[in-house]
């Protein structure tokens, strides 16, 4: 009987730790790893704010490699494709906006940005003011300051996109509202490919 309570209780001693191991690496890892991401994506977002354009890209790598919630992976493909169009790589920056831009305001307009500058064929400039209108410009708020972007920017931005999708009363409806929202703004003319490029702070 006493052998048999002693096989017991080596038994139990023995495959505790196992179990509190395997428990322990399953949430500490997770736990740590979205840590770890946050970090990377912070990080990430810093070096666009401080025109590190190379290390934000590093930093988004990084953290693509970790496990990442939804929320941190629409952040760290929006900021890649930021750190890349920022960086003057535009046409490389566009799966990432793509990706982000499902959930994200900042990533459509970086998108609608960058299909104004690969417009391969006018269904590009098509899908930049259907991008920005739908969004609305009206309901955009700037999330990263780095960026530079403000709700008359956005405006501006739709309006060049619709002039150059060839819908001229909108862009003047845009245009408008723009003007209404920053002086600046006042005199820009719609028609004017690099002005897209100007608002995004884009290098050319």
């Amino acid at each position: 009987m006493k052998k048999a309570k002693f096989f017991l209780l080596l038994v139990v001693l023995m495959t505790f730790p196992m179990i509190q191991n395997c428990g322990g690496s399953s949430n500490g890892g997770g736990s740590s790893s979205l840590l770890v991401s946050d970090k990377l994506i912070n990080e990430g977002w810093d070096a666009i704010k401080l025109g590190n354009y190379a290390t934000a890209k590093t930093s988004f790598e990084q953290a693509m490699s970790e496990n990442l919630t939804e929320g941190q992976r629409v952040s760290t493909y929006s900021g890649m494709g930021w750190a890349l169009s920022k960086n003057g790589k535009i046409l490389e920056s566009i799966p990432y906006f793509e990706v982000a831009a499902e959930r994200d305001n900042e990533a459509k307009v970086g998108l609608a940005g960058a299909l104004i500058y690969r417009h391969q064929t006018s269904v590009d400039y098509v899908r930049a003011a259907e991008l920005l209108g739908n969004m609305p410009p009206e309901k955009f708020s700037p999330q990263h300051s780095g960026l530079s972007l403000s709700p008359a920017k956005v405006h501006g931005l739709a309006a060049l996109s619709y002039a150059l999708a060839g819908d001229l009363d909108q862009a003047k409806i845009y245009m408008n509202k723009a003007a209404a929202l920053d002086s600046m703004m006042v005199g820009t003319t719609v028609d004017r490919l690099d002005e897209a490029f100007f608002l995004l702070g884009w290098k050319d």
